[in-house]
C-alpha cells in the first residue's frame, strides 16, 4: 500500500498539469469558439420585459 501512495505522490504534478493543459486546449478548440462567444455576451444582453403577475403570464 505504501508503494502505491508514494507512486501517486510522485505523479500528482504531472496529472494536474495534464488536466490543466487539457482544459485550456478544450477552451481554445475552434469548434467551441461560437459557444463561448455566445456565453460571453450573456451579461450584455437585455432581458425581455417582464409582465406583471396576473396579466396573462402563464406560471409553472
Amino acid at each position: 500500500m505504501q508503494e502505491i501512495v508514494e507512486f501517486l505522490r510522485s505523479i500528482w504534478g504531472l496529472w494536474l498539469m495534464s488536466l490543466f493543459l487539457g482544459t485550456v486546449a478544450w477552451a481554445y478548440w475552434p469548434r467551441n469558439r461560437d459557444r463561448f462567444a455566445a456565453a460571453a455576451m450573456i451579461p450584455l444582453r437585455d432581458d425581455p420585459p417582464r409582465q406583471p403577475r396576473g396579466q396573462g403570464a402563464e406560471h409553472d
